[in-house]
């Protein structure tokens, strides 16, 4: 049957063809609760001759809906509407009719409601009315609701989160990201980061905030093209969404993009964004790397994965960029950085801002954050590990040296350099990683030579354009940055016997230690098993650059012992392990010792970001010291982070040194001491990149480096903001009050939160939670019971991956660290909590057996009063939701009505307790025959209190949102003002300075990003008054259209002891 032939058989029936809903409006489709954002028509109209009909009887309408649901934020539907089958446009509830003595609902149950409603009451009026830190499962500091501030002062997050290694980034993104969802500010989140923290990115969104991510990658894309059609685009199908930066810049993720992108330009309803909110994990890695190279010159050139994030964040309203290291010491690398964080304010190349980068920029060092016992950051101790190298180490180095120096000046030390630098760097690192360099370099055959950007070998040999995903491979780019020079042989003067003793030699050790080796050996017998039998509960972490010297370590000390008879005492991570070992070697490595018997962890730098080791380990010992400051930074900030109890100790190999110290052992103590100012550096380690560079390039190759350095203006900018905020603790104290303070307001305490839990198993018949213990904690702890499989949802992550379908006990109050692996937190974000606050305000729509009436007799009442809790919602244009809030009225019985703070103090009376009763059949008969008495006075005293501060509150809101508007267009100007002047200013310096002598000498695509840059800020300048118009309207059109919704919650009966007896009695 065609929709036409549809709609005609139902006219010709005379039946009633469903209402059209309005945008705003709360319907129920399939089952679920939505908000109406959009209606449009479509069809074709009919002929005006057609029986004198309405032309337009047979359009039809497509309605677009927004989940309501808070485990479906931001999850989106379109349905004709008149095809629907079982939609209803929901009803607001007033204050009811007619009320049955029978009916009048448990007061436990009726709390639990108001608590409900009250706690999922979010606005955009007031930019300090936190909502997300309630729902998290963390316990949370002051400094770390700051974004959070900042976030929602603004009409658009842009913020670069550049908080110090272990400061809590992902926690501070996840509060921004979720207030977004909760204030209807945002639907859509794609989460860009490296391919090793997907996963924990999906977990930490999860159980931290309840949110549920999907990774889109090629099996997620073959497993939505199974299920939904060969053009299905995960990017389309799912509204919160992570990705990995290496897979984006892809031609199948990027086609799929770029669809995603071309429908936000297509689209006629209120969203002009591909997606709401962009966060960016690690962000470093999508600027451009540091252009420098072997003599001092060099301009950034936009990598494939700059261009791809670029594209990406131009069709995303909100941005959050992570990194502890966001500046490499270059302007218009960290220029193109802030340009895709908030082109408002930046533009690739240009000068930087002072203010507005403080604007964007949250940084915070750990010396300028205060705590104490468990909450206190603990001092970082640099710790050596004595050794003497063999005189055959010493020796073997020492040749090596002079066969590079010897092959060097026989061609005029032409590029080998750098492949002389690559050589010592796998020397230093261990035995068998130059072994195995050497044997692949021979086995190559010889580079083209056309590897002519030093650019490329310096990035690949000083690691700071090297992949961790790249470590395990024997293909990775540093690899290829020395056979490319084999052209000109780095070891053109060795003879071939003096080439293989080095070889040889270096392969001796495959099986056994070096004298570093055995050092850490006699450490780790020390530390984790110091009788050689018994095992403590100490753990260590062991840290390499190369994959071949991991494989040698592991070997080495598996062989020692110290992997357990099973391997059960040993993890390994590297840049091939898969997510599900990794996940498994985490989990392992952070329980406690006491379940989990792991106590050594060998990693290389792809363990260095995001993965957390500080529960129960801190000793890491540096195998190899990086010479990219930000790679040996993360690598220590894996064990100095937030919740470490001990100091870290962080080791190193020292030997001892003197007047007749032989080569090996200058270099390797310079090296140490190079990792030692990295490790005690407290501001901008972007600021010592060209530093370590000098002395690098000094010590090894005996050649210094002329550096162009960032103009004055931008390194004032950036050595400020990196320097970290020095105004905290008036602010963080003001934060921390509002936070406590918000929470009293909430009535947000652990019985609350049991309550509503409790009550919403009851409501659909579920058995009561199991109360269990533990000797470690005297909190409150519960086991669940069997729940069906509607359930299901509502318990992920309570499981672990080593023990799947086995439920840990859960908690409604704040546990400490150490005891979140065994005890799960039942936060409001938890799926638990949002099942169960959503069962109970479904009885707001669907009455879900409730009456929403109660009766409850307060000791020490003196007036009995009636108290009616209400709903009020403000939306905008295209459904946006901007404020809801919940208001109480209260009226005497006999006598005026209440004032406001009166009804609250008389709710919190009658509604919180562990032992409230509903009053007896006899109050309850005499409040009904009251209510329901023709011209009560009493329900229409109720309504119209309702009605008039119904109206007071909209008026105020209204005038506050109005505020909000007025305030978001002033900031909006001040920005574009700031930007028009630096621009200005910037494009003056750039042309004034022409071709330097030195540019002229760069390589040709160096030149043309220079040249791309400029025409890219004359193109912005001319299209800055357009743009900012368009800035304004948009900001407009949020607050445009507003419309209210009033709907009654429950009313509450506070009766008197003494009008209790006498109604009894009279009953």
């Amino acid at each position: 049957m065609t929709v036409t032939s549809l709609s005609t058989d139902a006219e010709k029936r005379g039946v009633a063809l469903p209402s059209l809903p309005e945008p705003g409006q709360v319907v129920e489709v399939r089952g679920s609760t939505w908000a109406v954002t959009d209606t449009t028509e479509q069809g074709l109209p009919r002929s005006p001759a057609d029986e004198g009909r309405r032309a337009t009887t047979n359009l039809q309408h497509m309605v677009t809906l927004q989940s309501l649901d808070e485990d479906r934020m931001g999850a989106e539907l379109r349905v004709v509407w008149e095809l629907e089958v079982g939609h209803t446009v929901l009803p607001d509830h007033g204050l009811p009719e007619t009320i049955s003595p029978e009916a009048f609902d448990d007061p436990s149950t009726i709390g639990a409601l108001v608590d409900a409603v009250r706690w999922g009451a979010v606005t955009s009026a007031d930019p300090g009315a936190f909502q997300s830190p309630f729902r998290s499962g963390v316990t949370l500091e002051p400094y770390q609701l700051e974004p959070l501030r900042r976030a929602l002062e603004s009409p658009r997050t842009n913020l670069l989160l550049a908080d110090d290694v272990g400061l809590g980034k992902t926690i501070e993104a996840g509060l921004v990201v979720e207030e977004l969802l909760l204030r209807h500010r945002a639907r859509s989140v794609i989460i860009v980061c490296p391919p090793s923290l997907s996963d924990k990115w999906r977990e930490e969104m999860r159980d931290k905030f309840g949110l549920d991510f999907t990774i889109v990658d090629s099996a997620r894309l073959a497993q939505d093209r199974r299920d939904f059609g060969l053009a299905a685009n995960p990017f389309r199908l799912h509204p919160r969404v992570i990705v990995s930066m290496d897979w984006l810049p892809g031609q199948r993720a990027q086609r799929m993009i770029r669809d995603v992108l071309a429908d936000a330009r297509r689209a006629h309803t209120a969203r002009r964004y591909a997606f709401d909110v962009l966060v960016v994990d690690e962000a470093h890695h999508v600027a451009p790397a540091a252009p420098t190279a072997a003599r001092g010159r060099g301009y950034a050139v936009d990598s494939k994965r700059t261009i791809a994030l670029r594209d990406l964040a131009e069709c995303c309203e909100h941005r959050l960029f992570l990194s502890a290291t966001p500046h490499n010491g270059y302007t218009e690398s960290f220029t193109a950085l802030l340009e895709m964080i908030d082109p408002r304010r930046f533009t690739r190349g240009a000068d930087i801002d002072r203010t507005a980068l403080a604007q964007v920029a949250v940084r915070r060092l750990k010396s300028q954050i205060s705590g104490s016992g468990e909450r206190a950051f603990q001092e970082r101790r640099l710790c050596t590990l004595p050794f003497t190298p063999s005189p055959d180490e010493e020796e073997h180095y020492a040749l090596l040296d002079e066969l590079l120096r010897a092959s060097a000046r026989g061609r005029g030390g032409r590029r080998l350099d750098i492949a002389a630098l690559l050589l010592k760097k796998r020397f230093l690192s261990s035995p068998w990683a130059f072994a195995r360099t050497m044997n692949r370099y021979l086995e190559a055959s010889a580079g083209s030579g056309e590897w002519t950007e030093e650019d490329d070998y310096y990035a690949e040999v000083m690691g700071s354009g090297q992949s961790d995903e790249e470590e395990g491979l024997a293909e990775q780019p540093e690899f290829e940055a020395l056979r490319a020079a084999k052209a000109d042989d780095p070891l053109s003067a060795a003879t071939d016997a003096q080439v293989e003793d080095l070889v040889s030699w270096a392969r001796g050790y495959e099986h056994r230690p070096d004298s570093r080796l055995r050092a850490l050996i006699d450490f780790l017998k020390a530390v984790c098993r110091p009788d050689g039998r018994t095992w403590t509960n100490e753990r260590v972490v062991v840290f390499t650059e190369y994959a071949d010297t991991l494989e040698w370590v592991v070997g080495v000390i598996t062989a020692q012992g110290l992997a357990g008879r099973g391997g059960e005492r040993l993890g390994v991570i590297q840049g091939t392990t898969d997510p599900e070992e990794r996940a498994r070697i985490r989990f392992a490595f952070t329980a406690d010792p006491a379940a989990e018997p792991m106590r050594i962890l060998v990693a290389t730098d792809a363990a260095g970001e995001g993965i957390d080791l500080q529960d129960y380990c801190h000793r890491m010992v540096n195998i190899d010291i990086p010479f990219n400051p930000s790679r040996l930074e993360q690598r220590i900030g894996r064990i100095d982070r937030y919740g470490q109890a001990y100091p870290p100790e962080v080791y190193s190999f020292s030997s001892a040194q003197g007047p007749d110290a032989s080569l090996l052992r200058g270099e390797r103590e310079f090296v140490r001491r190079l990792g030692d100012k990295v490790a005690t550096a407290r501001a901008d380690l972007g600021a010592l990149n060209p530093l370590i560079d000098d002395e690098v390039f000094s010590r090894f190759l005996g050649t210094g480096r002329a550096r162009t350095r960032p103009t004055s203006i931008s390194a004032e900018a950036v050595n400020r903001t990196m320097a970290g905020s020095r105004d905290l603790n008036k602010r963080l104290t003001d934060l921390a009050r509002s936070y406590e303070d918000r929470k009293t307001e909430m009535n947000l305490t652990p019985q609350a939160c049991r309550r509503v839990v409790d009550q919403a198993l009851a409501l659909t018949h579920q058995p009561p939670l199991i109360p269990t213990g533990d000797e470690r904690t005297d909190a409150a702890l519960f086991d669940l019971p069997n729940l069906p499989r509607s359930w299901n949802t509502a318990l992920a992550g309570l499981d672990t991956p080593r023990t799947p379908g086995r439920y840990r006990p859960i908690a409604f109050e704040e546990l400490p660290g150490h005891l979140g692996k065994d005890i799960v937190h039942i936060h409001l974000g938890h799926a638990l909590m949002r099942k169960a606050a959503r069962t109970l305000r479904s009885a707001l729509y669907s009455g879900a057996g409730l009456s929403r009436v109660t009766a409850v007799v307060v000791p020490g009442l003196e007036v009995t009063c009636a108290a009616s809790m209400a709903r009020l919602v403000l939306v905008g244009r295209g459904g946006v939701r901007l404020h809801e809030e919940v208001f109480v009225t209260g009226l005497r019985l006999r006598g005026q009505n209440l004032a406001e703070d009166k009804v609250h103090d008389l709710l919190a009376r009658a509604l919180e307790g562990d032992d409230l009763t509903l009053a007896g059949s006899g109050v309850r008969g005499r409040l009904a025959q009251a209510w329901m008495a023709e011209g009560s006075r009493m329900r229409e005293r109720l309504r119209a209190a309702t009605d008039r501060r119904a109206r007071r509150q909209q008026s105020r809101v209204e005038a506050a949102l109005t505020a909000r508007r007025d305030d978001d267009v002033r900031r909006a100007r001040e920005i574009f003002a700031a930007f028009r002047r630096n621009l200005h200013d910037s494009l003056t310096r750039l042309v004034g300075e022409g071709e330097t002598q030195e540019s002229m000498l760069w390589p040709d695509e160096q030149q043309r990003q220079r040249s791309r840059d400029i025409r890219r800020m004359r193109e912005r300048l001319e299209d800055l008054d357009a743009e900012e118009e368009r800035e304004i309207t948009g900001i407009a059109e949020r607050y445009r259209d507003v419309r209210p919704y009033v709907s009654e919650v429950a009313l509450v009966f506070a009766v008197s002891p003494q009008d209790a007896r006498v109604w009894e009695e009279q009953s």
